[in-house]
């Protein structure tokens, strides 16, 4: 590859596009921003694959319909799924009136030592966007959306988010992780289990087949619109 390719320049226009109408491709675009400095074909040809499916996509738009739907978050992760590192990826989306308000896809700071952990610090993470999310409506005037939901699909992470005894299955977690207990604790949101089928987030942590693909689209908010 030439040094002069404009590798940061090209997943800067794809990340443009995933933060505003384009949340179906957040994962492979911050997979894809760890190579800026050191990519090589096989990222381009990646970075093209993103292109090809934008263009066989494009007629899709996210779509905000009227609806009596309160603000609900999903949160997933992928364990150790980097094999560069081993680190795995955390991905959350909440959604207000049938589509994406927020949405995150990013690589753990630290090495999960089990699925369990992975997604715990994974919700740790969807629960200080929901924190974010309940008090800005207040800001503008709107109605109050302190009653969040955040689904997730591991129920030992639940267990151990909401258990407030700090015990040797977590003591090693970084601090910060923990901060889930005490939200859950002010009941500023609530947990529930959502089957991995069902899962919108698994599209912001990893690969996925074409038809969990759709389902994953659908449930952003992004319609078919000719």
């Amino acid at each position: 590859m030439p040094e002069d390719f404009p590798c940061r320049e090209l997943t800067g226009a794809l990340m443009y596009l995933s933060i505003e109408t384009r949340p179906d491709i957040t994962h492979a675009v911050s997979y894809l921003s760890q190579f800026n400095s050191c990519y090589g074909k096989d990222h381009w040809t990646a970075a093209k694959l993103v292109f090809r499916y934008l263009k066989g996509t494009s007629k899709l738009k996210l779509t905000y319909l009227r609806s009596e739907e309160e603000l609900i978050g999903f949160a997933d992760a992928d364990w150790g799924s980097d094999i560069t590192d081993r680190n795995s990826y955390s991905g959350y989306m909440f959604s207000l009136s049938n589509s994406a308000v927020s949405r995150c896809s990013k690589k753990q700071k630290s090495v999960a030592l089990s699925s369990t952990e992975a997604e715990y610090m994974s919700l740790s993470n969807a629960a200080e966007e929901a924190i974010f999310l309940s008090n800005l409506p207040k800001e503008l005037g709107f109605d109050d959306l302190s009653r969040i939901t955040v689904y997730n699909d591991n129920q030992s992470a639940a267990k151990l988010a909401s258990n407030p005894v700090f015990h040797a299955r977590s003591k090693h977690i970084d601090i910060r992780a923990h901060f889930i207990r005490e939200v859950l604790k002010k009941r500023k949101f609530y947990l529930k289990y959502l089957s991995t089928e069902e899962m919108t987030a698994d599209i912001l942590t990893k690969a996925l087949p074409k038809a969990k693909v759709d389902y994953c689209v659908k449930g952003l908010g992004l319609l078919c619109q000719e």
